[in-house]
């Protein structure tokens, strides 16, 4: 409704622009009016002066003087009187144009916006605002979600350049279990942007499930184009894990599953997925027995945070072994939240990022813990960490506190 108020204002205002002319207008039509008035007058007197001197000068008689003169009026009366008539005849013609003006003006506007205007994505943004009203499994909830849906697909018919709502219709899609869809809907988006990583992985992964977990040329082509644009990808590196692993390159698939660990919340259910993953690989690389901890060393670790630090919740922190000399690649590593801590965690050759770079490979270590304030496990200005001197591992009898206190430059 105040959208229609809206509309009707502007509409209206419009018109008041186009109506000015015609009722308020002093301009080209009343000048030459005011121009033929004068020059009628000014040829009167001239001809008044000329019937005088033909008078004095004994040319015509009194009587033909007063009946030349009597003309000469009549005349001037005339012609002032067409002009006027002709003046107010050209300006009734223009009103009739008013009306239709208007009409033009206001059909036009509800056109070309029903074509470009927004209010059909307004309708698609209070929809989503209300499903948060709606208690998940219950029947208003599907009625809902079947409302919005339909929603979105007619929307994206109109403006399929949208890839946010091709995403939205593809993950409705996955909610119901149809892949199929979902597949076709990030396809229609990867038409609009095919250098899109994201978009890949996800139409890598739906193609991959499609598929019955076989990984066909269209997944391996898609998975594949998107690691490229974004080797970081968790989607990606998670299926070329799989691919590794089915091709019994258990090193390979290890390092792909520990590199997609690294951008998940490691509570999260994805992230503990990649893990069994690991640990069967380790298993069957003789790194890890069978439901029995790891036979290289342990680090258990008391980390916390110094208690003049302020933070958020969600801030990540890092905690990583690296070498005691050399290069900087974390030998094991975890990924906490602030929230958490102060927490008691333990590092072994399960948190390494890469087969056969782990603690069993070095004999000393240092240990370093850092509260990034960018999210980034690259440590940036502002962070706050702290990090012990060498350690030897087979010195280490308990446990290990480190407390972060310690803001880089």
């Amino acid at each position: 409704m105040s959208f229609s108020i809206l509309l009707g204002l502007m509409l209206l205002l419009a018109s008041l622009f186009v109506l000015y002319p015609f009722v308020f207008s002093t301009g080209p039509d009343e000048v030459p009016e005011v121009y033929a008035e004068q020059a009628n007058v000014e040829i009167f007197r001239d001809q008044q002066a000329l019937l005088k001197h033909q008078l004095n000068g004994g040319e015509i008689t009194p009587e033909q003087y007063e009946q030349l003169l009597l003309d000469a009026q009549q005349l001037l009366l005339a012609n002032t009187t067409s002009a006027q008539a002709s003046s107010s005849l050209v300006s009734a013609k223009g009103l009739w144009l008013l009306p239709l003006l208007i009409i033009v003006i206001a059909v036009g506007t509800l056109c070309t916006y029903s074509k470009i205007g927004a209010q059909a994505d307004e309708e698609i943004l209070a929809l989503i605002t209300a499903g948060s009203d709606y208690q998940a499994g219950t029947l208003e909830a599907e009625q809902w979600s079947e409302y919005l849906n339909a929603a979105i697909a007619a929307r994206v018919e109109q403006r399929p350049e949208n890839i946010y709502y091709w995403v939205m219709l593809a993950q409705g899609a996955i909610s119901k279990g149809d892949m199929a869809a979902a597949s076709g809907y990030f396809a229609a988006a990867i038409k609009v942007q095919p250098d899109d990583s994201y978009l890949l992985s996800q139409y890598a992964e739906s193609l991959f499930l499609l598929a019955e977990n076989r990984f066909t040329p269209e997944v391996v082509s898609a998975m594949d184009k998107a690691f490229a644009l974004d080797s970081n990808n968790p989607t990606v590196l998670g299926l070329k894990g799989i691919q590794a692993f089915e091709n019994r390159e258990l090193k390979l698939a290890v390092t792909y599953w520990q590199g997609a660990r690294q951008s998940l919340d490691p509570n999260s259910s994805a992230s503990q997925a990649l893990l069994v993953g690991i640990q069967r690989a380790n298993q069957l690389l003789g790194l890890v027995a069978d439901n029995q901890p790891s036979a290289g060393p342990e680090i258990e670790l008391l980390v916390s945070l110094g208690e003049s630090i302020a933070f958020q919740p969600d801030q990540l922190v890092f905690v990583a072994a690296v070498r005691a000399s050399g290069s900087p690649m974390p030998l094991a590593a975890r990924k906490l939240r602030a929230a958490d801590l102060p927490a008691v965690i333990k590092l072994s050759d399960r948190d390494a990022l890469m087969a056969g770079q782990n603690l069993s490979s070095v004999s000393a270590v240092r240990l370093v813990a850092r509260l990034s304030s960018s999210g980034s496990a690259t440590p940036q200005s502002g962070d706050w960490e702290v990090g012990s001197q060498s350690v030897n591992l087979s010195d280490i009898k308990g446990q290990i506190s480190l407390v972060i206190s310690t803001q880089r430059p």
